[in-house]
């Protein structure tokens, strides 16, 4: 059997699967799979390339994932769960008939369709090896979450590969660059390094990278990350729900009622259902916007940045479900220009009271990066990916933080550039060197024309509180990839006051933009578990490693006895036995029609 290279792009709204072949000519051609899914009757099954990261569980236990599961969501929304993206990593669960289910167990699920479909591509074959994309700033916690979906979902644990989101895109886009003539592509390196920054705004994140790119003497492609943003929760959704507040308005003043008085009339399972239709609402008018906007540019060959004006009046109407209650059973409108006054203090740092906005993440990234601290004139282009990216206003915002400078290059398709990147990073894996590029020769490698060097790095600080000391440093942002260390003389072994000698301790982590930083973000705790009881107060040596994948693994032993070496669990959920069978059963019933 032949190897298969598989990209998944595991998304907080949408998540897609993409495969990699090599043609005649001996490129690397990337294509995003339709993916069979219940629609949204849940009668029929239909393909689409994009798979909603929704799970639904019937009053009969039985699971849905994608159309039909988000439409649920309007109708039962009390027995959906979406967004797991948002909490994996954390000790957060949902409660479903009695069921405890985790962030790591939804994704799973959405995994293994998107797994099942790939195995469907490749005439039933066995997948087992597979590229996950990951937010650039995702920590190790969330990365390792991530991987136990994987595991979950069936893949192989030694064959799930991680890399961050930004880069997978770039990728795709660089891969498609190398197939045309120098003369058009949109991306010149010349030869010479590029500071290139990839705006990533898809359904749940925003992530910016800076990456260096320049070609390598054989003719393939080196990336180094300079910067990565701090982890930043906007999304797509974060804008549909400003826009529902707004649709919320039109609707209360046209039933003749205020929020309050609204709340009292319905049940909340009504309110519920309205909430989910004008959040259905406000997705389908920005994909409206950007669709018709889209094609008049193309027909008129005009550009939107000198004609902006023009589409303020373009407006968006729909009748809400009839579902809802009668008086709720409307046609609401919304313009383009109305539709940018609500989503404005999303845009511009300052204007938002909790401050989420996408400048912020853009001005960190160059405040943080590796090789002092930039500016946006630094920049040679903008990457823009991720479906939030497809909508013009967004375009031109980024535009005008730049200065006006550098108009940004779009993705030809930001929902699919992900895991299309991801399977080429997949195709060429066996053939990556993950030397640092100062490192590299064409003497270290054999490597094809169609190779990529990536140098990943640590994206954000983590460190250790210490009692009545400074925290110790984990991990630190922007060390280059792999790396391992020795922690000595900073740690003993803790306990109760009562207790001479334990069997466990635990590490606090957090992490921050220092180790004195008054804003700090709280991680779950590491646990030590000995062979043996130790004497509390001795002293404790950590071993620190961090793969080229981000994965971190810790090793503690005692002082005074170099043998007795035990694995620091680094925040895991450990599933038992149960739940994975349990999990194994339903998903062989996942979205089957009954």
């Amino acid at each position: 059997m032949s190897k298969r290279y598989i990209g998944i792009d595991l998304g907080t709204t949408n998540s897609t699967v993409s495969v990699a072949n090599l043609t005649m000519r001996g490129d690397v051609e990337a294509q995003a799979l339709e993916v069979a899914q219940v629609d949204e009757s849940g009668n029929a099954i239909v393909t689409d390339q994009t798979l909603p990261s929704v799970l639904y569980i019937d009053d009969q236990g039985h699971p849905y994932v994608g159309r039909f599961a988000k439409r649920m969501n309007g109708v039962y929304p009390q027995r959906v769960i979406k967004e797991a993206k948002r909490f994996i990593g954390q000790d957060v669960s949902w409660e479903i008939d009695g069921e405890t289910i985790r962030p790591e167990m939804v994704s799973s699920y959405v995994l293994k369709i998107l797994k099942a479909q790939a195995e469907e591509y490749y005439s039933g074959e066995k997948i087992d090896s597979v590229v996950i994309t990951t937010p650039a700033n995702f920590n190790f916690q969330q990365q390792q979450a991530t991987k136990a979906a994987g595991v979950l979902s069936g893949f192989d644990k030694n064959n799930i590969h991680m890399i961050p989101e930004p880069t997978a895109a770039l990728i795709d886009f660089l891969n498609e660059e190398k197939k045309l003539d120098p003369s058009v592509r949109r991306l010149k390196l010349d030869g010479g390094k590029k500071n290139l920054m990839v705006f990533d705004l898809g359904g749940g994140t925003c992530d910016v990278s800076i990456l260096q790119v320049r070609d390598t003497e054989n003719g393939g492609i080196d990336i180094q990350e300079l910067s990565i943003s701090q982890y930043t929760e906007l999304g797509g959704i974060d804008f549909d729900r400003k826009v529902v507040n707004e649709l919320m308005k039109k609707l209360l003043k046209h039933v003749g009622l205020n929020f309050n008085q609204l709340k009292n009339k319905y049940d909340k399972k009504d309110i519920l259902r309205l909430w989910e239709n004008l959040l259905d609402f406000a997705e389908k008018a920005k994909k409206f916007f950007s669709t018709r906007i889209e094609n008049q540019l193309r027909t008129s060959q005009s550009d939107y940045y000198e004609s902006k004006e023009q589409f303020n009046n373009l407006t968006y109407r729909e009748m809400l479900s009839d579902q809802l209650p009668t008086e709720l059973v409307t046609t609401l409108s919304i313009s383009k220009k109305e539709y940018d006054d609500v989503i404005e203090e999303l845009l511009y740092k300052g204007k938002s009271k909790k401050g989420t906005n996408i400048e912020e993440p853009i001005l960190n990234a160059l405040e943080h990066a590796k090789i002092g601290n930039m500016s946006v004139e630094d920049i040679d282009a903008v990457f823009l990916v991720g479906g939030m990216t497809f909508y013009h206003t967004i375009q031109e915002r980024i535009y005008e933080i730049f200065g006006r400078r550098i108009k940004p290059i779009k993705s030809i398709n930001p929902m699919f550039a992900v895991s299309r990147g991801a399977a080429v990073y997949h195709h060429q894996i066996d053939r990556i060197n993950f030397k640092s590029s100062d490192q590299i020769s064409v003497a270290d490698t054999d490597i094809s024309s169609q190779s990529v060097v990536f140098t990943n790095t640590i994206p954000n600080n983590v460190y250790i509180d210490v009692i009545g000391a400074d925290p110790v440093a984990l991990l630190e942002k922007g060390t280059k990839l792999p790396f391992e260390r020795i922690i000595e003389d900073r740690f003993i072994v803790t306990g109760p006051s009562t207790s001479k000698t334990v069997n466990a301790m635990q590490l606090e982590l957090f992490t921050a933009t220092s180790a004195k930083s008054i804003h700090t973000k709280q991680l779950k705790s590491a646990t030590v578990n000995f062979k043996k009881p130790v004497p509390v107060d001795s002293k404790l040596v950590l071993k620190v490693e961090c793969n080229q994948e981000r994965e971190v693994s810790i090793k503690a032993w005692l002082e005074s006895d170099e043998t007795e070496v035990v694995d620091v669990n680094i925040g895991s959920h450990e599933f038992t036995e149960e739940e994975i069978e349990n999990l194994k059963v339903k998903q062989a019933n996942i979205n089957k029609i009954k």
